[in-house]
């Protein structure tokens, strides 16, 4: 059990550097830590996606955002508190100037005018609050999926790959809402990719070419 809660102690991976930061911030340091390669902590614990992982996650909601989803902003903010990482140019961008036209004299009155999405709910703010979670969670799982499954070709389906990661990390959901979820933000995101005249294919194509091929 030392050994273990050694591995959860960031401060034994730090530089020199990295010790200096963590007197100004601890998180910051935590970060540094991440982007020079090493173990990656987030707020407490240890984070299970890599760094290109939560990349992947958050141009999914860069290319909401392109397509007029300006809550896809929030989300993917939410994104990078949750996986304790800087945000991107285009996000610390996008995300000041949005809040800036609701805090400027004269601009939009309600925030809800400035963080808004057509495809949610709107009927009640429960519905909405969980539409909101929805897309995020199918975020997170698409990007853990598309992570496994680059790491080991030997996974031929969704349900092989969903069963490894949710093995791995909680999300908090079973395997059929964790299907549902990533079902939904990959369709989403095909149809944004194209939308803007690029493309991309499903992970079932990844799969049938495996299973063609007899990869294992």
């Amino acid at each position: 059990m030392e050994k273990v809660w050694g591995l959860l102690d960031p401060s034994r991976h730090y530089n020199e550097w990295e010790k200096a930061l963590e007197k100004i911030e601890p998180a910051w340091a935590k970060a540094a830590l991440a982007l020079r390669g090493e173990t990656r902590f987030g707020h407490g614990d240890l984070r299970a996606m890599s760094l290109v992982a939560v990349h992947e996650t958050l141009e999914v909601h860069r290319r909401h955002f392109e397509t007029g989803d300006t809550l896809a902003l929030l989300v993917a903010v939410k994104s990078c508190a949750a996986e304790n990482v800087p945000l991107p140019t285009w996000l610390a961008l996008a995300y000041m100037k949005a809040l800036d036209s609701f805090l400027k004299v004269g601009g939009a009155p309600y925030l809800d005018d400035v963080f808004q999405s057509p495809h949610l709910p709107t009927e009640t703010p429960k519905r909405a609050a969980k539409a909101r979670q929805d897309w995020t969670l199918g975020g997170e799982i698409m990007a853990a999926v598309w992570d496994e499954a680059r790491a080991d070709e030997s996974l031929q389906s969704l349900d092989e790959t969903l069963d490894r990661v949710l093995k791995k990390r909680r999300f908090g959901v079973g395997k059929t809402k964790a299907r549902e979820l990533f079902n939904m933000v990959e369709k989403r995101q095909i149809e944004g990719l194209k939308a803007m005249g690029s493309s991309t294919q499903p992970i079932s194509r990844l799969f049938a070419k495996r299973r063609k091929n007899g990869t294992r």
